[in-house]
């Protein structure tokens, strides 16, 4: 699979999760009886778009991986909207509202949920086997095995014919130096035969291609009912979650994990490498981690987010009374310029990155 094609993948995921998230916003609010502005797909020049009987602007825009959902009076700062139209957010009931904020990051949960679901009914549940796989991790620049093609998430499947046992550095030193190794590896369900000419390492005393390898149980795949499917996807969404909330912890409380962040960048790179290596069960994992990512951060409560959002809400709810709204709409645009800035820092690092 080529960098573009996996790159264009990348951006149609982010596409499908951005619009997803938004049309749950929309959904929830057709359903609960509040006016939309306007609904698009999509950011850049606009493609085509029409206006609705209800007066609703739909915009679909060239660019995949953006989209948003607006309401009438939406950060009115200064508090105009709700004085001359009805159709204001803000005059709206707090219930209601709390289910239209909700729904955004719930159809992201939902989504990941589907995908993981249709995918374990199709390709069956993982079970372990007798034999072991040696896979590869990651790949050093500039190595042997990198100027070989090797991936990361290519499993090595024989060295020079023989099966490669659990202690592939024992079998790799055997090398007689007189013509390259060939490699048996499987990558996405096809195997690849690669030449390698390892380098000898005087301080290791021994030969090596520039890999780091994960050998553990083969993965047997196998078909069962609905219920053990539903019960697998459950858990696989619960595990997700929960390793993301443990990472987000981990952030702010030590601190961990702050230069292993990335911007959108970073992240359509990652979903490239993961689908060039793994295909479709790398592309619809990183589909189910990163959708279930952007539901819980969503939920944050941090001004400019669903999360921060919603808390307003709850305060109205519990007190009976709102807080200030002009008060509200410049903390929530406070919210959006902190999160820009972070965003552009992030996209400049990935950058970096790319380029280093």
């Amino acid at each position: 699979m080529s960098t573009i094609i996996s790159v264009l993948l990348a951006l149609l995921m982010l596409g499908v999760m951005v619009a997803v998230h938004e049309g749950g916003h929309f959904l929830a609010a057709r359903a609960c009886g509040i006016a939309v502005r306007s609904f698009g797909i999509g950011f850049g020049p606009r493609l085509f778009g029409w206006t609705g009987k209800n007066g609703t602007e739909y915009v679909f825009r060239l660019i995949p991986g953006g989209g948003y959902c607006g309401f009438y009076g939406e950060d009115d700062t200064q508090g105009k909207v709700a004085r001359e139209d009805p159709r204001a957010l803000e005059l709206q009931k707090p219930w209601k509202r709390l289910i239209t904020l909700f729904a955004g990051p719930f159809m992201n949960i939902v989504l990941a949920f589907a995908v993981a679901f249709a995918f374990y009914t199709g390709y069956g549940l993982p079970y372990a086997g007798d034999h072991v796989e040696s896979q590869v991790i990651s790949v050093q620049p500039g190595s042997p095995a990198d100027a070989a093609g090797m991936l990361p998430g290519d499993i090595i499947l024989t060295l020079d014919g023989r099966e490669v046992s659990d202690d592939f550095s024992a079998q790799l030193n055997r090398w007689d130096g007189e013509k390259p190794m060939l490699l048996t590896v499987k990558r996405g369900g096809e195997t690849e035969e690669l030449e390698i000419t390892p380098d000898f390492i005087s301080t290791e005393n021994r030969y090596m291609i520039g890999i780091t390898l994960s050998v553990q149980a083969e993965t047997i795949w196998r078909h069962e009912g609905v219920g053990k499917v539903l019960s697998h996807t459950f858990n696989t969404c619960v595990a997700a979650g929960g390793a993301i909330l443990n990472a987000l912890k981990n952030l702010v409380t030590r601190g961990e994990g702050l230069d292993q962040m990335s911007g959108p960048v970073g992240v359509i790179r990652i979903i490239a490498q993961e689908t060039r290596a793994y295909r479709l069960m790398g592309y619809l994992n990183m589909l189910i981690m990163i959708s279930i990512n952007l539901g819980l951060v969503n939920l944050l409560p941090i001004p400019g987010l669903d999360g921060g959002r919603i808390v307003f809400v709850l305060y109205e709810m519990i007190t009976h009374k709102p807080i200030n709204r002009r008060v509200e709409a410049y903390i929530h645009l406070a919210g959006y310029a902190f999160l820009i800035c972070v965003l552009l820092f992030f996209t400049f690092h990935d950058v970096l990155n790319i380029f280093g």
